[in-house]
């Protein structure tokens, strides 16, 4: 196989959930430092898009054509028989894992977020979760990177050793 889509799906491994990267990596047999740099790359390649593509998310959701659709689907949503078949739900405010992500927020700020996106939330959730909080947009690049490469190595390093015992 090509060292080069070796790398590429590596890195898309890891871009939807961080410890997919190392364990493609270890399976491919590739080195612990490229394993560790292809997870982190394949983070990043999510956060970037996310944290800049949101703004053009924001820019077709003000499009005619998907104010038009997303009516229709309320419509239908919360149309009588969807509710008779479904019927009324209540729904928690709080959930265990937005109260996880404020005390972690108000507690560590963007470094706590960042350090634990790559080892209890995704990529996604942990660049969402850090837009919500309205952190700037070029601190989350780099704290996420920092704490991406950190996590690629220790976890890279742990799935190596694992590999061994086993």
């Amino acid at each position: 196989m090509d060292p080069v889509s070796e790398y590429i799906a590596v890195a898309l491994a890891s871009s939807f959930k961080f410890v997919g990267g190392p364990v493609a990596g270890m399976a491919m047999g590739l080195s612990l430092l490229e394993t560790a740099l292809c997870s982190a790359a394949g983070m990043m390649l999510t956060v970037f898009l996310i944290t800049y593509g949101s703004n053009l998310l924001k820019r077709l959701s003000a499009t005619r054509w998907f104010t038009k659709m997303a009516a229709f689907f309320h419509r239908v949503a919360h149309s009588p028989q969807i509710r008779r078949i479904f019927g009324k739900r209540s729904r928690k405010v709080f959930s265990r894992t937005t109260r996880l992500a404020v005390k972690i927020k108000s507690s560590l700020g963007l470094w706590g977020v960042a350090l634990l996106t790559p080892f209890l939330f995704t990529p996604v959730l942990g660049t969402f979760l850090a837009l919500s909080f309205r952190f700037p947009k070029r601190e989350i690049l780099e704290k996420m990177l920092v704490c991406g490469l950190l996590a690629g190595f220790l976890q890279t390093i742990a799935i190596h050793y694992l590999k061994v015992l086993f």
